[in-house]
């Protein structure tokens, strides 16, 4: 019964001249062609997606066109015809993949990394008190002590916390003139200071 049923099938193509065969393979083929290069400039979907089905379809084709030529050729000119579709095939696979735009879009690791924003010394918004006097007298001997502290050779913890104390210190002097709550941030870090001189005979 399926003997049956692809000899009635291979009736039916032998029925029809070779050359229409031809055309309606080979034009359904090139229709398809035409319609996915015209999606790839009209939707920016179709153009970021992957071409493989594509290449699947000319494989297929491929195949129609060696049973097509079969209906009525050798076996030898049909597989020619075969290989010379299939080249061409690729050509316009080929071509689709060209005219196929990267996409712009951020990886990831990328968006991940553009949102973190700079880290800097926290400080307190600055208030309109009045600024003791020795308050940069303070800041740069502080200066002073965490640069000699930092030439020696220190504990890893030491060293992190006394990089981010300079930092705010960095900070707390461009400022100039400072306020009352940035004068006690400036005393705390002083205290931390002494607590580091005395670890470090400084």
């Amino acid at each position: 019964m399926i003997s049956q049923f692809f000899n009635n099938v291979y009736s039916s193509l032998s029925s029809v001249p070779h050359d229409t065969l031809m055309w309606i393979i080979w034009g359904s083929f090139a229709a398809i062609f035409l319609m996915s290069v015209i999606a790839n400039f009209v939707s920016g979907a179709v153009r970021s997606a992957s071409k493989r089905p594509f290449l699947c379809l000319v494989n297929a084709y491929t195949a129609v066109t060696l049973a097509g030529f079969l209906t009525a050729n050798e076996l030898a000119p049909s597989i020619l015809a075969a290989s010379l579709f299939w080249c061409a095939g690729y050509l316009a696979y080929g071509l689709l993949c060209v005219i196929t735009k990267p996409s712009k879009r951020k990886t990831v690791s990328q968006i991940a990394f553009s949102s973190i924003p700079p880290q800097q010394p926290s400080v307190p918004p600055v208030r309109t008190d009045t600024v003791p006097a020795k308050a940069s007298v303070r800041l740069d001997h502080a200066m002073t002590v965490t640069d000699k502290l930092l030439a020696k050779s220190l504990g890893k913890s030491d060293r992190q916390e006394l990089e981010k104390l300079k930092n705010t210190l960095v900070v707390l002097q461009m400022k100039g003139n400072l306020s009352t709550a940035e004068t006690d941030i400036l005393n705390d870090n002083f205290n931390a200071l002494l607590k580091l001189m005395a670890k470090y005979n400084v």
